[in-house]
């Protein structure tokens, strides 16, 4: 009995850490660093908000052009009034270009000046206690 309970003990604990004792990065990391973005939006300070974007990210898109672009954005939208998280899901990513873990969360937030549905695509690479932004998606009636 008591092999078996420390055998189990061990797969939880082997599950929950990425192999070198750090914790593995979960919905509820992803959700608190999402929090924080969301904060610095309804502070409008893009220096602050350009930083939660990955290298990645900005490979298609450069820092310049996202600013701009995200201006844009939110000019049509005005000052975001309040988030609600609609749906997220994770996938574990194996390979040669990255392994880590890709969550997709979906947020239906509201504007000043309409709602907005938000896709965002957040990496977070094994091995390391670091969440980027690797995509975003802004879709609104707002933009019409």
């Amino acid at each position: 009995m008591f092999k078996k309970v420390f055998a189990v003990l061990a797969l939880v604990l082997l599950i929950s850490c990425n192999g070198n004792g750090q914790k593995s990065l979960s919905k509820d990391d992803v959700a608190a660093l999402m929090d924080e973005y969301f904060e610095q939006v309804k502070q409008n300070d893009f220096n602050v908000i350009a930083a939660y974007y990955s290298d990645k990210f900005y490979e298609n898109t450069s820092k310049e052009d996202w600013e701009e672009l995200y201006n844009r954005i939110h000019l049509k939208l005005g000052q975001l009034v309040s988030v609600e998280l609609k749906s997220w899901n994770m996938k574990s990513v194996w390979g040669t270009s990255g392994s880590g873990k890709h969550f997709t969360l979906v947020y239906n937030n509201k504007y000043e000046n309409g709602n907005a549905e938000e896709t965002v695509v957040l990496f977070a690479p094994r091995g390391k206690n670091e969440i980027k932004i690797d995509g975003y998606h802004y879709n609104s009636k707002a933009f019409l």
